[in-house]
């Protein structure tokens, strides 16, 4: 199964009906995933910030977890205010991100970014959500998503946010092992 596919199939059967975006390179393996979907609506809204508050707005109307996606870099960036709201006001969403390939990363420190529109995601919302995380490995993703949907309803809810490089939306994967 096509990770972006295991993705979507995780959400759904988590009763995540709905999801809020903006499309980009970085996380165009997840949109067309999501695209495909009968059973999870894709709203492409104006910006990602839009993404960010629509979900979270979902969110404190129905008490049930919320879904947004966004591109890698400043696409990224633009969630950070609805994640910290989602953070200052306990609201669950899962937010993915897209990022880079892995294999654009190259062993050269020091270096502002490695590849088009990189960002450390994780690092810049750290503060502000309950997990987050990059994928480093598609053969995590099961356990990262399961740990994020924990982490967004477990006590006090909040949002999470899954870092995911372009190249891993797109592997395939054995969603039961």
């Amino acid at each position: 199964m096509k990770a972006s596919d295991y993705i979507v199939d995780f959400l759904v059967k988590k009763g995540i009906t709905h999801s809020y975006g903006y499309q980009g390179t970085m996380i165009a393996h997840l949109v067309d995933s999501i695209g495909s979907s009968k059973e999870l609506m894709n709203h492409s809204c104006y910006n990602e910030q839009g993404a960010a508050f629509a979900a979270e707005g979902q969110a404190k109307t129905t008490g049930e977890v919320a879904f947004a996606y966004a591109t890698s870099g400043p696409g990224a960036a633009n969630l950070i205010s609805g994640i910290a709201d989602a953070y200052y006001d306990s609201t669950p969403v899962i937010f993915i991100t897209g990022q880079l390939n892995s294999y654009e990363y190259l062993p050269v420190k020091g270096i502002k970014q490695h590849g088009f529109q990189e960002m450390d995601v994780v690092s810049a919302v750290r503060g502000v959500v309950k997990y987050c995380t990059k994928v480093e490995d598609v053969k995590d993703l099961r356990q990262v998503m399961e740990e994020a949907y924990y982490w967004a309803t477990e006590g006090r809810p909040g949002p999470v946010l899954i870092d995911l490089p372009m190249d891993m939306q797109r592997y395939d994967i054995e969603p039961d092992a």
